[in-house]
């Protein structure tokens, strides 16, 4: 206990000295490892806190799929007790949303993709009349995108959520991410929720039209791919087809719950 408050203090001192930076204009792909725990994330969390005022992106290590219980509720509930610790900035009190709100709303895109039954799946048309949270990952990212889904399987579940909410999960590993995966993975969190695939080029124009930033597989000397860096957002859009909040990596449930079911009136 007495490692984990030096850390927490070392962390907050090491906040307060840094001035903000400018808004990033590159993908960044971090080299930062820190060894698990409560170490990681305020790593991950400083990180986002560094980049204020940016976009918030993560990185994380290309690795093989495993088929695991579920350590992601431990990881959430983890990730909720660091935010509690350390989140600091404008009150919820003092916005309309408690997520990152749009300067202007914006339309929502509707690219035809396939979804797990390898049907043609337009992501707009198809889903007139609900919330569409849409995040690009892939399946055997081994943090940030299941506790995204973790979180949100979560509040989704809680009573008096509205109904009309969708998740879509646009793969940005189309190599790996198969249809099939993609569905087993996503059973994990939610059979409800939307599993996307396409080809390289559908992916990455698809990303490019919802402004997200392009995932890219930096290589090594010696060719061999490496980290797979992904944008780190899921992007909200209301049923009148208009985005107007962006929820980063780590988001708190309440924001969440907050915006949800403001979101969900928008017709």
């Amino acid at each position: 206990m007495a490692a984990d408050e030096a850390l927490l203090h070392n962390f907050s001192e090491r906040s307060e000295s840094l001035s903000r930076p400018a808004a990033l204009t590159d993908f960044p792909v971090s080299s930062k490892r820190p060894h698990g725990g409560v170490a990681q994330l305020v790593e991950r969390f400083g990180r986002i806190e560094e980049a204020r005022g940016s976009i918030p992106l993560t990185s994380t290590p290309k690795r093989k799929i495993v088929q695991r219980p579920s350590p992601y509720r431990t990881i959430a509930v983890l990730i909720v007790i660091s935010l509690a610790l350390f989140a600091c900035g404008v009150s919820s009190e003092d916005k309309t949303y408690s997520g990152m709100e749009l300067d202007e709303p914006r339309p929502m895109p509707d690219p035809i993709l396939i979804d797990t039954q390898g049907q043609r799946f337009a992501m707009r048309s198809d889903t007139q009349g609900s919330v569409r949270l849409v995040y690009f990952g892939f399946t055997s990212c081994p943090d940030i995108c299941p506790v995204h889904l973790e979180q949100l399987s979560n509040v989704l579940d809680r009573p008096g959520m509205p109904p009309n909410i969708k998740v879509l999960f646009v793969t940005v590993d189309p190599e790996t991410d198969t249809p099939g995966v993609i569905r087993n993975f996503l059973n994990q969190f939610s059979v409800d929720f939307i599993g996307l695939t396409g080809s390289k080029e559908q992916l990455a124009d698809v990303q490019r039209q919802f402004s997200a930033l392009v995932a890219l597989a930096p290589s090594d000397a010696e060719g061999t791919p490496n980290d797979l860096g992904h944008d780190g957002r899921v992007f909200a859009f209301a049923p009148d087809g208009l985005g107007r909040t962006q929820y980063p990596h780590p988001t708190r449930q309440t924001t969440w719950t907050r915006d949800l079911p403001k979101l969900a009136a928008l017709r």
